[in-house]
């Protein structure tokens, strides 16, 4: 009886690992995509929040990963805002001081 039940749960923990091992959905095609290109905003509306985030925190970091992206997919829309929040873009990504960044950040989100 020792023998079965050991068998038994050696049997339950081999299954165990095999569940979920079969053949998975074809994967996103990331080849050749930017972690920029990667998180961009896909809307105004997206791209505004995540400036008026910047704008809440003070605090630009990795927050600003994917925004340079997501301005400049408005130029074919609104190119005149685009490059207006291009260049105020380029401050923000170097500026260190909180209050510049909230200031910039709300600034750009204003735009939109």
């Amino acid at each position: 009886m020792k023998k079965y039940s050991t068998f038994l749960f050696a049997l339950i923990v081999c299954s165990s690992f095999s569940i979920g091992c079969g053949e998975s959905g074809p994967a996103p095609d990331l080849a050749g995509k930017s972690v920029g290109d990667l998180n961009a905003a896909d809307t105004k509306a997206e791209l505004k929040a995540r400036l008026q985030e910047i704008a809440d925190t003070g605090t630009a970091g990795s927050a600003v990963v994917g925004l340079k992206e997501s301005i400049e997919s408005l130029k074919s829309t609104d190119g005149a805002v685009a490059d207006e929040l291009l260049s105020l873009y380029n401050q923000l990504e170097s500026a260190t001081d909180k209050s510049k960044i909230k200031s910039l950040a709300s600034s750009m989100a204003a735009k939109l």
